[in-house]
């Protein structure tokens, strides 16, 4: 089941494409999703914890709350073997997910390198997000549109 895009985004400001107002990044819900926590041994996933996120997601969804999912690097992220491991748990991720319109996308973490490869793989089948980045200054908690 593939989705439609809900949000696009212009000059790194997002918005809604049904009637084009500009979205407050600042009202969407982060959803911190440890990398330890999904991929409990290299591509072994944790399902009761995705099916989990699954729920959440569609309660947020009933209440028309959009979330951005964060992947949280808890473990090594320092080579291409360790980057095609984090991605594909996260390809994972959104697979599980893929039905819940309340997701705008996904967080795209400091540490990994081919940020290129993490939405390319991510939009083979889910082309509907968008992604962010955290904000230049460390102590703002704001997201900024990729």
């Amino acid at each position: 089941m593939k989705l439609d895009p809900i949000f696009t985004v212009k000059n790194k400001k997002l918005y809604k494409i049904a009637d084009g107002t500009e979205v407050d990044t600042s009202t969407l819900k982060r959803v911190d999703i440890p990398w330890s926590t999904v991929e409990i041994e290299d591509e072994a996933y944790n399902e009761e914890y995705l099916a989990g996120l699954r729920d959440q997601l569609k309660a947020m969804e009933a209440t028309g709350t959009f979330a951005v999912l964060v992947p949280v690097v808890d473990k090594a992220l320092e080579n291409p073997e360790e980057e095609e491991l984090f991605i594909n748990a996260y390809n994972h991720t959104a697979r599980r997910v893929k039905d819940c319109e309340s997701v705008a996308g996904f967080e795209l973490p400091a540490q990994l390198k081919d940020k290129a490869g993490f939405m390319d793989t991510l939009a083979i089948k889910h082309a509907q997000y968008v992604y962010f980045t955290k904000a230049e200054n460390p102590l703002s908690d704001d997201i900024v549109v990729y």
